[in-house]
């Protein structure tokens, strides 16, 4: 699938992703009118891909893409039914491309190709191409993710891969759940950026879990391994704490139960960027009481509570550790601001 932007389409496009949800169509549309509407417009967008609704529930949809190099990944959530690749729409945009769907959801997605059908429940995923005709079906209102990856490009890692066209892959694999959280964090409106450098690690992270996924021969899994799910992790690992370190209880024994890893190697791949946990938690809540002290609209409140709202259970420590970073006590800075 590869989406095209047209003026006027009811899209929000950032260099190489798209963002187009059925809440930027016009409110006063009725349910049907707006179902057609995004029909037209999404075909219009991707190209040579069917589909149809629910039809007892209201309309919803949304549908967010991004490209990194040629690996292309989209996420779709809403009330639709169906996805459907006829042979005469394969005639109108050919391509031979493997398409990897990952259900983020919980309703069973199942797919038919090659006269074979594959069910992927919550976490499950399952292989297909763009080259053949298949009809996708989802058993009620979910979410979902695709992965296209040039046949070149997937075959040099995973040489079986056409074996396991339509078959599903087992959910309790790590790299599944790695490559559902990684695919959500890489197209977040607020990590959107332009640079190509990023987006070309970005692109080769994705390959290596998938890969995988897949049962990549042993070098190729060595490589992916090292590169692209420690690369996974470490990003996993640094958005949870960016999520939590206001939590003064937050420790690497909590962010180690949450995702699934030991505290050992958590410790490991900070240490790999340079930054322990101790010291990125620490400069987080800093920065953030710095912030907190400079907005008028923290003006009334304490410094003891601004220190407790970053994470500090202990105001002195609070005090000499904002000293050492900043050269000036936080009441202090706060004057001078």
């Amino acid at each position: 699938m590869r989406p095209r932007n047209r003026e006027g389409r009811t899209s929000e496009v950032r260099m190489n992703r798209i963002s187009f949800t059925s809440d930027q169509l016009p409110a006063h549309l009725g349910d049907a009118a707006r179902f057609a509407h995004w029909h037209e417009q999404f075909e219009a967008l991707t190209c040579c891909v069917d589909y149809s609704r629910f039809e007892d529930c209201a309309f919803r949809a949304r549908f967010q893409f991004a490209q990194f190099s040629d690996l292309r990944v989209a996420l779709f959530d809403g009330t639709l039914k169906r996805f459907s690749r006829s042979a005469s729409a394969i005639a109108r945009g050919p391509d031979d491309d493997f398409c990897l769907l990952l259900n983020r959801g919980t309703a069973p997605l199942q797919l038919s190709q090659f006269g074979r059908e594959a069910t992927a429940g919550a976490g499950g995923a399952f292989v297909g191409t763009n080259g053949a005709a298949a009809e996708m079906m989802v058993a009620a209102p979910g979410e979902w993710a695709t992965v296209t990856i040039a046949r070149d490009r997937l075959l040099q890692l995973v040489p079986r891969a056409d074996d396991l066209m339509a078959r599903p892959l087992d959910p309790g694999q790590p790299a599944l759940r790695h490559l559902k959280r990684y695919l959500e964090s890489v197209l977040d409106p607020d990590e959107i950026g332009t640079d190509p450098d990023l987006d070309r690690h970005i692109g080769t992270t994705v390959l290596d879990i998938v890969a995988l996924a897949l049962g990549a021969g042993r070098d190729a899994a060595e490589i992916a391994t090292l590169r692209g799910l420690r690369a996974a992790r470490l990003h996993e690992i640094l958005a949870e704490i960016r999520a939590s370190f206001t939590n003064p209880a937050f420790s690497p024994r909590c962010l180690a139960q949450k995702i699934g890893l030991s505290p050992r190697y958590i410790q490991a791949l900070l240490h790999e960027t340079g930054t322990s946990f101790t010291e990125r938690v620490l400069e987080l809540r800093l920065q953030k009481a710095r912030t907190a002290l400079m907005s008028r609209h923290h003006g009334r409140l304490k410094v003891s509570e601004i220190a407790y709202a970053c994470g500090f259970n202990d105001i002195s420590y609070f005090n000499q550790a904002f000293r050492r970073r900043f050269g000036a006590s936080p009441s202090q800075f706060r004057g001078s601001a």
